[in-house]
């Protein structure tokens, strides 16, 4: 038999088995049970998402409207679950909004042992700060290499390397102050845990060491400060770049950075159970503030508003809801809406963050009201010119941060447009789960009103921009950021 042969035998052969062999179907996509999904989240969003009306106006850039209809024509079409499951996930994504997530599958496995609770204090350093929640995640450096550019000097004062910091002289002879805060949250600074750990080693509980942890970060902060101060700089530079946010103090740190007051956003939540549960925290807490520790004739009448404020708060987010089912259907200005399912909550920095709870001795009363009374030792560190750079990974507290400096005229914004994540979460929440696909929604409950009415998830708008060029390296825009900065301080 020839090679040609062969190979026509052998294809033969193998068109028989072919033929032969059983055919299996695709498995169809259930598509009513995946509208029955999209139904759902809907729904979902109308019931709990806090950022729902201002994403229905055309203030947001968003068309919700169209959005609902490529989610549903996307459905139309998908072809198996998975095409199915990122037409819910490009739904989602068209929000811009970065907290709002569709959240994978939990698994149905029973869960493991918990290990055995370990006392950090009997640990090492190293491994104690491991155990306290103590995270080391690499984004030290500086959002851009602003340390690789002539006459930059390190500046060696920080009890934390990744708390980084120096001095630059700009073209015109001017000298800038450079701060690094890669994160909002004491727990991702190890260099201070391990260099604390003798003194947190001996706190009466992990609570304490955190809260020691915390303040003395915010002394750290303060303390480069002052030392820009003491060196005569012209301005200092805030570098929030890459920083995904973390806690609060995205709110409070703005008072170190000006010796004026500061004014903290309005805030709102969700007319939903996770804002209930915020709303009642706050109110049993001014409560408790007002029966059990004797607040003096200065502080009764800020306890008692605030405690009248929260308790008709929580009659608003319990009462029958407006309907939102509106926002699939059309678009309604920001301002003219009559139903946001929102309730007020005071502010980003407490129940009554005003400069008159300064006054106030009693520090836990004081707290109680204004969270900022826990920088009160360091306000007023810097008091001259800041500006601070953003990128669009410039995210939730990062962004509270840039929109107080903002707002409050502290700083000029430099950059580029940031994240867009705006207010996530004011109380723990459970994810929502889908009936047919059994995947979860992570679903923001609280919304941070920027001084002009907005919405904070709207992004923060730098004063100048100073986007990437085509072929530009990360090096020529850090110079590029730096000789904006020195042409601007010429209006000081």
């Amino acid at each position: 038999m020839t090679p040609r042969t062969l190979r026509m035998a052998l294809t033969g052969a193998l068109l028989g088995v072919l033929a032969t062999a059983p055919v299996h179907a695709a498995t169809e996509v259930d598509r009513a049970a995946w509208r029955a999904d999209l139904a759902a989240l809907t729904q979902t969003l109308q019931d709990d998402y806090a950022h729902l009306a201002w994403m229905a106006s055309p203030q947001s850039g968003v068309d919700l409207p169209a959005l609902a209809r490529a989610a549903t024509r996307a459905l139309d079409e998908a072809h198996d679950d998975a095409e199915a499951e990122q037409a819910l996930r490009t739904f989602l994504a068209g929000f811009h909004d970065g907290h709002l997530a569709l959240l994978d599958r939990q698994s149905t496995d029973a869960p493991g042992p918990m290990p055995t609770a370990v006392d950090p204090r009997a640990l090492d350093a190293a491994t104690g700060c491991a155990v306290l929640g103590v995270i080391e995640e690499g984004r030290q450096d500086y959002s851009l290499p602003l340390q690789t550019l002539p006459a930059y000097h390190a500046d060696g004062g920080s009890a934390d390397p990744a708390l980084r910091s120096g001095v630059i002289t700009l073209a015109h002879g001017g000298r800038a102050g450079l701060l690094r805060l890669h994160e909002f949250d004491a727990l991702r600074y190890p260099g201070l845990c391990h260099r604390l750990w003798p003194q947190l080693r001996h706190a009466d509980g992990v609570r304490t060491m955190r809260a020691t942890l915390q303040e003395a970060w915010v002394a750290e902060i303060a303390a480069t400060l002052r030392r820009f101060r003491q060196q005569a700089v012209d301005a200092v530079l805030v570098d929030v770049g890459t920083n995904p946010g973390g806690d609060d103090s995205g709110d409070t740190l703005a008072r170190l950075f000006t010796d004026q007051p500061v004014r903290s956003a309005t805030l709102q939540m969700s007319a939903s159970g996770t804002g209930v549960d915020y709303l009642q925290e706050q109110f049993e807490r001014l409560d408790d503030a007002l029966t059990r520790h004797h607040p003096d004739a200065r502080a009764r009448p800020m306890l008692t508003q605030q405690r009248t404020a929260f308790a008709a708060a929580l009659r608003a987010a319990q009462s029958p809801a407006c309907d939102l089912s509106w926002v699939w259907q059309t678009q309604q200005d920001w301002s003219a809406q009559r139903c946001r399912r929102l309730v007020a909550a005071g502010t980003s920095g407490g129940p009554l963050a005003d400069p008159a709870v300064d006054r106030l001795d009693d520090f836990l009363i004081a707290h109680r009201l204004d969270w900022a009374q826990d920088v009160r030792a360091h306000r007023g560190a810097w008091h001259g010119p800041v500006y601070l750079l953003i990128d669009g990974k410039t995210s939730s507290s990062a962004e509270m941060f840039a929109a107080r400096l903002q707002d409050n005229g502290i700083a000029r914004v430099v950059g580029t447009r940031s994240g867009g994540y705006g207010c996530g979460f004011m109380s723990a929440e459970s994810p929502a789960e889908l009936p047919n696909s059994h995947l979860r929604v992570r679903i923001p409950n609280c919304v941070r009103l920027r001084a002009d009415g907005s919405d904070e998830v709207a992004g923060i708008v730098p004063d100048v921009a100073v986007g990437a060029r085509a072929g530009e390296s990360a090096r020529a825009r850090a110079q590029r950021v730096l000789d904006v900065i020195d042409l601007d301080l010429a209006r000081y």
